[in-house]
């Protein structure tokens, strides 16, 4: 290869790149290199220079491609790293059960804080997004990154226990609660909330036993990996015509699963079978 050759060519990303037009050639041959500084660089300087000047070139050359790509590169990591921070802010607001809204007051007090502390970095601060709009939005990933997580554990279940009680909330509306503990075949246990179910309306048997299977439906839980259910006493869930119990039994005949009953602190263990 000739010395304008070596001095305008460098591999970046397995593909050889121009240096001086910062072109990549498709095919990495020699031929092809060459036949490109022939076309589009034979009358440039280039090639008249010395081998001593060529390798100053190629030296200054590399330098400023470096440089545009480190430029790229920081701002990609700013820019990652401003998005990882409002995560973490959303997190937080969602588990302390904070307004949305209070990301932008959480903003205004960083950037006031880094006015003293580091004013040089408050361009990155500025960078970090947490209006309304966006707190909502990361928290719904993060809650569907959870659910997608709890999903796969699932699959992977052998023998899974279910938990589950009517609650009532702040706006008294009532919610089925459902949480899952299960085993894989490698003995590694999961135990997780799995989901909560609005009972608008009615909460009798039927309508408990109608969440529950949309529930599991959901999360994709066989009925036929669950070993236990556990419920409190009320008569919804115990009965044994049209209460859960019931219904559970009328529309699995024959399975495995073992009821037990907590009733207050203590918890009787009672096959209802």
């Amino acid at each position: 290869m000739d010395t304008g050759d070596e001095m305008t060519g460098c591999v970046v990303k397995d593909k050889p790149v121009r240096l001086i037009c910062s072109e990549a050639v498709e095919v990495f041959k020699e031929y092809n290199i060459s036949r490109h500084f022939r076309s589009k660089h034979k009358n440039s300087n280039y090639e008249a220079m010395s081998e001593y000047e060529s390798k100053q070139n190629v030296e200054s050359l590399c330098k400023k491609l470096s440089g545009r790509q480190n430029f790229f590169k920081k701002g990609n990591t700013i820019q990652e790293a401003a998005t990882h921070a409002s995560y973490i802010v959303a997190c937080n607001i969602d588990k302390n059960n904070k307004a949305l809204s209070d990301g932008e007051f959480i903003k205004q007090c960083m950037l006031q804080v880094c006015d003293v502390l580091c004013p040089d970095k408050k361009n990155n601060f500025q960078t970090v997004s947490l209006s309304r709009k966006t707190v909502t939005s990361r928290i719904e990933a993060i809650d569907k990154n959870l659910t997608s997580q709890l999903e796969s554990k699932i699959g992977q279940f052998k023998f899974c226990s279910i938990a589950m009680d009517e609650i009532t909330d702040i706006n008294d509306t009532a919610q089925l609660v459902l949480f899952i503990r299960g085993v894989d075949e490698n003995f590694e246990i999961t135990e997780e909330l799995a989901c909560m179910l609005s009972l608008k309306g009615t909460t009798k048997g039927c309508d408990i036993f109608r969440e529950f299977q949309e529930g599991l439906l959901n999360m994709k839980v066989p009925i036929t990996n669950i070993c236990n259910i556990t419920t409190d006493g009320a008569p919804n869930m115990t009965g044994k015509k049209s209460g859960f119990l019931g219904l559970f039994n009328q529309n699995y005949p024959g399975n495995n699963v073992v009821f037990y009953i907590v009733l207050y602190i203590k918890m009787l263990c009672v096959n209802l079978h």
